[in-house]
């Protein structure tokens, strides 16, 4: 049996150098990739995320991440929903993306006003029968909230809460995104919830460059990134986590992957990642 994984989220676009991405796109598909979610954060990511996904036929999605919030975030929701309609007919089109919540200290943006945000990006995904790529940190309640307000299909990016926030989502068909993270050995509740998951629960990411494996940060501790090539590095830890051979773990993260990301059925059986 063939192994083979797919990227539910990355940054592919910021990974390296432009003349190094196909490198990079190359020796990821030698470890088995066969399609990936590449997902922008604010309006000036649009077209250069979209141009990527056609020259390399893959998945895109278009979203306003928290952490990119501007003071004109009503225009951009309003770019947003034009790109969509757009965009709706493009076979590589797949999700709204990244959006969410963040309620680290990191972001400045008052949660009044992320909410708001957010809470659009999911009414545009409800109305246009479209998927999400959601980012949650020290806002996991707050996203399940809206969630059961406005209930689309998704997944939780990084997910980092407790047993009983895991369930929260997996009740409103959500799924959780896993992978640098888990690759810690001091990630134990990330780990023991990943290695008790439902098989349809969960989908494999690498929020490529951001969250380092544990091996990427000792072999690089000054400057760690992630790569679309770790993700099947990241199918083996899960593997190891889960007690499940890596050719279980390959399968059925495709086909959850799949189920949560309906469009990427669009590209997944007709057109190869290149």
């Amino acid at each position: 049996m063939t192994v083979s994984w797919i990227d539910t989220h990355n940054h592919f676009w910021v990974c390296d150098e432009e003349n190094r991405l196909q490198k990079r796109l190359e020796e990821a598909i030698r470890v088995g990739l066969v399609q990936m979610l590449i997902c922008a954060g604010c309006v000036s990511h649009f077209d250069r995320v979209r141009d990527l996904a056609h020259r390399f036929h893959c998945g895109y999605a278009l979203g306003l991440h928290p952490l990119y919030i501007q003071n004109d975030w009503q225009h951009d929701l309003l770019i947003l929903e034009k790109k969509i309609q757009e965009n709706l007919s493009d076979p590589f089109f797949v999700a709204i993306g990244e959006c969410g919540l963040d309620a680290s200290s990191e972001n400045t943006t008052p949660l009044e006003i992320q909410e708001k945000v957010f809470s659009s990006q999911l009414k545009l995904a409800f109305r246009n029968s479209l998927s999400v790529s959601m980012h949650g940190r020290g806002a996991l309640d707050h996203v399940s909230k809206w969630l059961r307000r406005i209930p689309v299909k998704g997944v939780l990016h990084a997910f980092n809460g407790s047993e009983s926030q895991a369930q929260t989502f997996l009740n409103l068909g959500v799924k959780l995104g896993y992978g640098g993270a888990m690759t810690y050995e001091g990630s134990k509740r990330i780990r023991k919830i990943l290695s008790e998951l439902p098989k349809e629960a969960w989908v494999l990411e690498t929020d490529a460059p951001d969250i380092p494996s544990e091996k990427a940060r000792q072999n690089n501790p000054l400057n760690p990134k992630s790569f679309p090539s770790d993700i099947a590095y990241y199918g083996q830890v899960a593997s190891i986590l889960r007690k499940e051979s890596i050719e279980a773990v390959s399968t059925q993260t495709i086909e959850n992957s799949l189920k949560v990301f309906p469009r990427f059925q669009n590209i997944f059986h007709e057109i190869k990642i290149s």
